[in-house]
């Protein structure tokens, strides 16, 4: 029994063809690889440039301005604001900006924009009207605009808006609660007619409401819906009835008024 040895090929024995081929593809595996590592070295080249670029003089906070309000001034805004001379613009935070000055009490709306080129920032706001006052229950009031927010306070003395009574009072910047919105829909819907002679929106720990009027006199809304037919009847009423010793007005069921008079 004879047996055979089989050598291995032997790399003269490599057809020249299939060498070449294998060393065109070591070839761009090694270009692959620098070109990769070319591009990551550009990037970071780059990004530390741009860092460095955001954090230069250049780019830094060189003017703050502000539109101040009656209510509001420019140094209460920019102290809130939080953005100081010198600061990087890119760490300016425009929404974040905005919200911190919108706590301020008596700012509705607040704009807030960066010029690059100037190194500006700039905070324009709007200012909150208020509606009417919310007794504190110790002779002064709380200012509050149409939402129910709470702008100020003011002491004690003729307000110089309508009052609501029955309404908790809440400090500046702070909403009114849930119960005090049918009395402040009530103050926004007045015609200027009726809102002369409106003295305050009163509300029952029921829900039910009363306005008391100028010269006298009380007039009953009961719960407060259909308010936009109620008020219509009860300028209707104002504008043919005699208030000479008005006592009630009634205007519960807007279609059927009552009125009932003091005994003289």
């Amino acid at each position: 029994m004879s047996t055979e040895t089989l050598d291995r090929p032997r790399a003269a024995d490599v057809d020249p063809r299939i060498q070449a081929r294998r060393d065109e593809v070591d070839r761009d595996r090694h270009r692959r690889r620098w070109s990769r590592l070319a591009v990551v070295v550009a990037v970071v080249v780059a990004a530390g440039l741009a860092y460095a670029f955001t954090r230069s003089p250049l780019l830094d906070v060189d003017t703050v301005r502000v539109g101040a309000t009656d209510h509001v001034s420019a140094e209460q805004i920019r102290e809130i604001a939080g953005v100081a001379l010198g600061d990087h613009l890119v760490d300016v935070d425009p929404g974040a900006v905005r919200d911190r000055v919108l706590s301020l009490p008596w700012v509705a709306d607040a704009r807030v924009g960066i010029d690059w080129r100037a190194g500006t920032v700039h905070i324009r706001v709007a200012e909150r009207v208020p509606v009417a006052a919310v007794s504190d229950g110790a002779g002064a009031w709380d200012l509050v605009d149409a939402s129910g927010r709470s702008v100020a306070s003011a002491p004690a003395g003729e307000p110089g808006h309508i009052a609501i009574e029955g309404v908790a009072p809440v400090a500046p910047g702070s909403d009114l609660g849930p119960g005090a919105q049918p009395p402040l829909d009530i103050v926004t819907s007045l015609a200027p007619g009726l809102r002369s002679r409106v003295i305050a929106v009163v509300v029952a720990t029921d829900g039910s409401i009363q306005l008391r009027v100028r010269p006298q006199g009380i007039v009953d809304l009961c719960q407060p819906d259909r308010l936009a037919e109620k008020l219509r009847s009860l300028t209707a009423v104002f504008a043919q009835v005699d208030d000479t010793g008005l006592a009630t007005i009634s205007v519960c069921v807007p279609e059927r008024p009552t009125v009932t008079r003091s005994a003289t």
